[in-house]
């Protein structure tokens, strides 16, 4: 019986109080503290777009020296991974038997030319008939013909290099039998330096003729080259809808091999953009807000972004020069529209 009596009147302690208790939590619920969060005010700067993409390195000529007759190797005037010039002699094939029919070929368009000429003063002097003076004539240019043959089989003994460059890794040996059309050596040109670089269609027209393009070669770190856009492919690659570019590199490098892979910069406009850091940017339900400080309250502004760069992004709409924004302690702001504490950002303007 007094257990019965004992609880009721807690019972209606506890009745009585509650409407104080509730009254006191919402008390302190509205003195709350509001979030701290750091901000800082925003203006224009200037954006210079780029583009950027993978590159490929080419040497501007490449070629694989061949053999044009058969014929044993009697001379090789060339170093391995050398330095040569263009028209240098750098393979010769044995020629004994062209070199003797040169000379009979000599002696035989001496004799003709001779000949000629004493038919030529002859006839001159109606001593011998047009018929006799033709023939003569017709026989010299046999001779030149001939001497011209023989000139050009001595030529195909012999294996010059067609532009300066620097010769390969050989695949003969001094008195090797090699065939007609056998690859000897590659002599390649890396001055300039050519770099095909793929553009997607959507870019292709920010590009122009002549842009200058800045080359990191991956391979060296060290080394960064500069170039010029020269030329276009006419038609877009069917299966990436992307067009091939061509830059050209005027000063290259000993170390640059073709094949290499370098990353191509090319600064496309300059703008005058809204800049803020790119923490400010908060991502929601697919798109991009910021918040914006009035007096003490915050609002999520939608904006839209454009050109990125390290640490910072351009905003292209929805801010306005001047405006302050929230740099940091956006997880403090569960609403959309808040009031808040603002502290500005160390080194904010």
């Amino acid at each position: 019986m007094f257990a019965q009596v004992k609880n009721a009147t807690v019972l209606m302690l506890l009745s009585a109080f509650w409407p104080f208790a509730s009254v006191h939590a919402a008390t302190s619920e509205q003195k709350k503290a509001p979030p701290t969060v750091e901000v800082m005010p925003i203006s224009r700067s200037t954006v210079t777009q780029t583009f950027t993409a993978i590159a490929t390195l080419r040497a501007n000529e490449a070629i694989t020296l061949k053999a044009e007759v058969a014929g044993r190797v009697t001379a090789i005037n060339f170093v391995e991974g050398q330095q040569v010039k263009k028209g240098q002699l750098l393979v010769t094939l044995d020629n004994d038997l062209l070199t003797a029919e040169l000379a009979t070929a000599q002696a035989g368009l001496d004799l003709a030319q001779a000949e000629f000429g004493r038919y030529q003063s002859l006839f001159k002097e109606q001593q011998v008939s047009a018929l006799d003076y033709e023939r003569k004539k017709a026989e010299l240019a046999q001779a030149k013909a001939a001497m011209s043959l023989t000139l050009a089989r001595l030529k195909q003994k012999e294996i010059h290099a067609p532009f300066s460059g620097i010769i390969g890794l050989r695949l003969f040996s001094l008195g090797d039998v090699v065939q007609a059309n056998q690859s000897l050596v590659s002599l390649t040109s890396f001055s300039p330096l050519k770099a095909d670089i793929k553009i997607p269609e959507t870019s292709s027209g920010q590009i122009k003729l002549k842009q200058t393009i800045t080359f990191a070669v991956d391979a060296i770190p060290d080394l960064i080259l500069k170039g010029q856009v020269a030329a276009f492919e006419s038609s877009l690659d069917s299966g990436t809808r992307a067009v091939i570019m061509r830059a050209m590199i005027p000063q290259s490098d000993r170390r640059v091999k073709a094949g290499m892979t370098a990353r191509a910069t090319i600064q496309l406009q300059s703008t005058n953009d809204i800049v803020i850091p790119e923490q400010a940017l908060v991502a929601q339900k697919g798109k991009f807000v910021v918040f914006i400080l009035k007096g003490k309250e915050v609002t999520a502004t939608p904006v839209t972004v454009g050109q990125r760069q390290t640490g910072t992004v351009a905003i292209l709409s929805g801010l306005h020069d001047g405006d302050v924004v929230v740099v940091s302690g956006q997880n403090k702001l569960p609403k959309p529209k808040m009031t808040i504490n603002p502290v500005l950002m160390q080194g904010g303007r």
